[in-house]
């Protein structure tokens, strides 16, 4: 049997009327019992489907009951799970099932993510079409194939057996010290690796309940905590900021003192603005689809700075040097029994001696601490020169009217590339002042050369910047500066 499907069983035989999941759209509290007895329906529903041990099933089912007795019910079967996230398209869900040669989706007939194919109703107002595979079921152990964020192209699909599922888990409830009595807050996705491991293994581990929304809705949260008793939020840094501009009328949980924000990189400036507002202290989490959880900062410090705190218990890493590594830093190499085995149908050489070659640099701070120094793949390169968009990023969050910016690259005739920053204002600033303030405090080529004003910085739903879409934002010459 499954050790997920085990752990339920246990979890169900010792308490049958243990509290698993809030779910206050539907006004339903749902018990050990209730949970054990969904998974069993999906996994009859799933069988006489014909779906079997390693045969591909990409569900898009949100951040809802059914998604997690799905989970279940794919591990009681042997299915490979595909978890897409809430928003992913038409298109995007088809083109992967295609992708991954997928032998059934099941999608919210409500939602975007429906494909126009023939489908049959499996209950919570989800729908499965059979599809017909190309080949054979994988011959592979994976339970999960954890999608990355695909934020600069198609997201590649991890191969992650349950094992390392479980692993992960394991190394991020010791680090963060999630208990099974510890009420978490599931506004991020249970589809993202983040959600997956720190919400959604805790919950079918050892019986961590959690109040699962569809997204993030920043009004209903305090009332949430509240009503649930909850201790946990992890979230991700645009829901922090949300907050810290938009303080809750009632005031923050008192009960709600668990904070953790992963997903993008966290401004020190928030962390210090959410401290002082409401005395609670924002804990960052670093970790990737394909390493699992990496770091944690487990300390009440709110002058954090760059760093993502110490490694997760049985976690190391190491540095590994490469073109355009920073002085002092190296490329993040993980090492863990979380790491996964590969990408799908693809052989990537970043997989090797048991570890992840990160696209992170990074390096371990006098305290102990992994430091992140930027990514490989977001440099701009400028006249042979790379600029570290988060550098310039950092440096702009304190300039004052800046409320939120994104930096990437733009063509260059004569230097390959210049830096561009789009910029969400709260008072009138001019492009002139923008290159004097950044003039003292970067190098002249890291100034950007374009000054782009929008009204707000496209993000994913995993919270970070959407490069594609700033691209296409100057792309269409909204009130461009140079």
């Amino acid at each position: 049997m499954s050790d997920i499907v085990a752990a339920l069983a246990d979890l169900r035989r010792a308490n049958p009327s243990r509290t698993m999941i809030h779910h206050p759209a539907s006004g339903r509290v749902i018990t050990a019992d209730g949970l054990w007895q969904s998974q069993l329906a999906y996994t009859e529903r799933l069988r006489a489907e014909g779906l079997g041990p390693q045969q591909v099933l990409v569900v898009a089912a949100n951040n809802r009951p059914s998604f997690v007795a799905l989970t279940v019910a794919c591990r009681a079967l042997k299915l490979v799970m595909v978890p897409v996230d809430h928003g992913t398209t038409t298109s995007e869900t088809v083109e992967l099932a295609d992708r991954l040669n997928a032998a059934a989706l099941i999608f919210s007939v409500d939602g975007d993510a429906a494909p126009a194919m023939p489908a049959r109703p499996i209950g919570d107002g989800l729908v499965l079409a059979a599809r017909t595979p190309s080949a054979a079921p994988a011959s592979t152990d994976a339970a999960v194939m954890k999608l990355t964020s695909g934020s600069t192209g198609a997201p590649r699909a991890t191969m992650t057996t349950e094992a390392q599922l479980i692993a992960d888990a394991r190394h991020i409830m010791a680090g963060m010290q999630i208990g099974p009595d510890d009420t978490q807050l599931a506004a991020i996705p249970l589809s993202h690796s983040y959600g997956m491991s720190v919400i959604l293994l805790p919950l079918l581990l050892q019986g961590t309940p959690v109040l699962l929304r569809e997204s993030f809705v920043p009004e209903l949260l305090p009332e949430d905590a509240r009503a649930c008793g909850a201790r946990m939020f992890p979230g991700v840094p645009f829901m922090f900021q949300h907050f810290v501009e938009h303080p809750p009328a009632g005031g923050w949980p008192p009960g709600l003192n668990k904070l953790i924000s992963a997903g993008a990189r966290l401004p020190a400036g928030t962390v210090r603005d959410f401290a002082a507002a409401f005395g609670v202290k924002i804990h960052t989490f670093y970790g990737t689809s394909e390493s699992g959880g990496i770091a944690y900062d487990d300390s009440d410090d709110s002058e954090v700075g760059d760093a993502v705190g110490p490694l997760l218990p049985g976690v190391t890493v190491t540095f590994v040097a490469d073109e355009g590594t920073p002085e002092g830093a190296g490329r993040i190499f993980v090492r863990s029994d979380a790491v996964s085995n590969g990408y799908a149908g693809e052989r990537h050489d970043d997989f090797h001696e048991g570890g992840f070659l990160t696209g992170d640099f990074g390096a371990i701070d006098a305290r102990g601490r992994l430091t992140l120094m930027g990514r490989v793949s977001s440099f701009v390169n400028v006249a042979g020169k790379k600029v570290d968009p988060h550098e310039v990023e950092r440096v702009l969050r304190l300039m004052p009217g800046v409320r939120d910016v994104g930096v990437t690259a733009a063509p260059d005739p004569r230097r390959g590339q210049h830096v561009v920053a789009c910029l969400v204002v709260s008072e009138p600033i001019t492009a002139f002042s923008v290159r004097e303030y950044c003039s003292t405090r970067l190098a002249p080529h890291k100034i950007p050369r374009t000054i782009v004003f929008v009204d707000g910085i496209p993000r994913t739903l995993r919270g970070k910047v959407d490069r594609r879409a700033l691209d296409r934002l100057i792309a269409s010459g909204t009130e461009p500066h140079g």
